[in-house]
């Protein structure tokens, strides 16, 4: 009897090592199978396979070279994790099938990229010129027009590293997926995404977008990097971090109002709280009205906001004043305008505008050929007015200036204007 326990606890023992050499094998074979198949856009490369029975696997040490710009990404580790180890050693073929396993997490851990790498050098190009987003998150920041690896490091950083959680929950009865996404980028960020998707019956779904959009949720948390770079655009237009934080939502507002889009108070307001507080937006809609329904497109701004129940929280605390009004034809007029002309210290140059969305000193002698455009206006007794511009008086301009009961509008002889700045 005692040899027949010694023996079945020893084949126990060779059964679970065969088992755990072979998901360790099969994992092997389908993470060289993605090294493979990811050649030539990039090299990857490992130290390290770890798995459990319960169904997990975790790929350690990764580094992802992209021959393209000679660089590289470092990843700490990668983990899949199936509901069981069926699901983990079946994941390959259903994949090829086209197949969705009911459940899987991925989890990739020190995503870390160099600021001082080729990578970066390509998006610090200063011929590239900086997207809209890019001028609109810079304003009032001196003359800078985009965040790179500099401005990164001058706010403290040497490295981008993120750790990133992607799971799902898929329901093939009800073909329905739900999602979830966290990118926690350290010292910088968390972006939390989840939401639903209908009508999905495997990966051809997802691939040929035939999926539906239901239900979704994206907040933003701030880790940092909003203090950090008010510091660092405060030093950059040399005012104090408060001052800079009301000039820079003052030419946001400006910015969007050039474009002709006014939003409501309650999201200018809800904006300055984030950079005063350096909290966090969450936004809550629901998307799946939008399918199939053709009349969005002449859908107003505000309409679209009702029809998706869109929320928005700062800081957890909802606000209620997220209607924009929009002037359409100003709109496509402002982006499809890929000139203009304005003066500079030495000559008048044309610059493209998406590069001059800001405001710039021209010559009071000039000012009149700004008719309509939003400036800066300081008399000689060192008053200053910020507004529209009428110049339809040549001894007498006129500045209009929004206020929240109204407009208010000023009458400055031209002979008292001591300096002026334009929008655009």
């Amino acid at each position: 009897m005692k040899k027949v326990v010694i023996a079945l606890f020893a084949l126990s023992i060779t059964f679970f090592a065969v088992l755990q050499g072979s998901v360790w094998y099969f994992t092997q074979q389908f993470v060289d199978n993605l090294v493979i198949q990811a050649k030539p856009l990039a090299q990857i490369s490992y130290k390290e396979i770890k798995t459990s029975l319960a169904g997990s696997a975790t790929v350690t040490g990764v580094k992802v070279y992209l021959p393209g710009v000679d660089d590289s990404i470092y990843i700490e580790s990668v983990q899949f994790m199936a509901s069981d180890l069926l699901t983990l050693l079946s994941l390959d073929s259903q994949l090829q099938k086209k197949e969705l396993p009911e459940s899987l997490n991925l989890i990739i851990k020190g995503a870390s990229l160099d600021l001082n790498g080729n990578l970066m050098k390509i998006f610090d190009n200063p011929d590239m010129e900086p997207t809209q987003l890019e001028i609109f998150s810079t304003l009032a920041c001196g003359d800078i027009y985009r965040i790179g690896s500099q401005e990164l490091d001058q706010m403290g950083y040497d490295n981008i590293t993120s750790d990133i959680f992607l799971s799902y929950q898929f329901n093939a009865r009800k073909k329905t997926l739900h999602y979830n996404l966290k990118n926690n980028i350290r010292d910088i960020t968390h972006f939390n995404f989840s939401g639903d998707l209908r009508g999905v019956t495997d990966l051809n779904s997802l691939t040929n977008k035939t999926a539906q959009p239901g239900s979704i949720t994206l907040e933003i948390i701030d880790d940092s990097y909003i203090e950090r770079k008010n510091r660092f655009c405060a030093n950059q237009g040399k005012h104090k971090v408060k001052d800079y934080i009301n000039e820079h939502t003052l030419q946001v507002e400006e910015y969007l109002l050039s474009y002709g889009v006014e939003p409501e108070d309650g999201l200018l307001n809800a904006y300055k709280t984030v950079l005063e507080t350096s909290g966090s937006i969450t936004l809550e809609a629901d998307l799946s009205k939008l399918t199939g329904t053709e009349e969005i497109i002449s859908f107003e701004p505000n309409d679209i906001i009702q029809f998706v129940h869109l929320k928005l929280f700062v800081n957890g605390e909802r606000i209620n004043e997220i209607s924009i009004n929009i002037d359409k034809e100003k709109l496509v007029k402002t982006a499809t305008d890929t000139e203009v002309e304005l003066e500079t210290p030495d000559q008048i140059k044309k610059k493209r505008a998406i590069i001059i969305k800001k405001y710039r000193p021209v010559s009071v002698a000039n000012l009149k050929n700004f008719n309509g455009f939003r400036v800066k206006i300081m008399t000689h007794k060192n008053k200053q007015f910020k507004g529209t511009l009428k110049t339809d008086n040549p001894r007498i301009y006129e500045v209009v200036s929004r206020l929240r009961s109204g407009n208010i509008s000023y009458h400055l002889p031209v002979n008292t204007i001591k300096k002026a700045e334009v929008f655009n």
